[in-house]
C-alpha cells in the first residue's frame, strides 16, 4: 500500500514538472515555492481522481481547479515543504509534505508530521 502511494505520488509530481526534471539531468536542486505549490496541486488531482490509501480516502470533486489564493507555504524548512491547499467549499486543507527538491512524502489534514525537525 505505501509503495502504490509513493508510485501515485511520484507520477503526480513528474507530471507537473516532468519536463523540468528532464532539463535537470541527474541533480535535485531545490524547488522554488511556486513550484511546490505546483507540486502540491498535482498531488491533490491525484487524490480527486483515486484514493491514496492515507485514511481519508479519495477527495471529492470541488477539490479540483481551486484557485491560487487557496494553495500556500504553510512551512518553509531547510530539509522540506508543508503546502496548505484550502478547500473552503468543504472546510478543509490538506496539507502536503514534500522534500525542498519536491519529492513528496505525506499528506493529511492535520498539517503535522511525525519525525520532523
Amino acid at each position: 500500500m505505501i509503495k502504490r502511494l509513493i508510485l501515485s505520488l511520484t507520477l503526480a509530481f513528474s507530471v507537473v514538472h516532468g519536463q523540468a526534471t528532464l532539463a535537470h539531468g541527474g541533480g535535485h536542486a531545490p524547488i522554488t515555492d511556486q513550484q511546490a505549490i505546483l507540486v502540491a496541486t498535482g498531488v491533490v488531482d491525484q487524490f480527486v481522481a483515486r484514493d491514496p490509501g492515507l485514511g481519508f480516502g479519495k477527495l471529492g470533486a470541488s477539490w479540483k481547479n481551486l484557485p491560487a489564493n487557496a494553495k500556500k507555504i504553510k512551512t518553509r524548512k531547510p530539509d522540506y515543504y508543508i503546502v496548505g491547499v484550502t478547500n473552503k467549499k468543504e472546510g478543509k486543507t490538506l496539507f502536503v509534505l514534500m522534500t525542498r527538491s519536491g519529492e513528496v512524502y505525506d499528506a493529511n489534514f492535520s498539517g503535522v508530521f511525525k519525525g520532523l525537525k
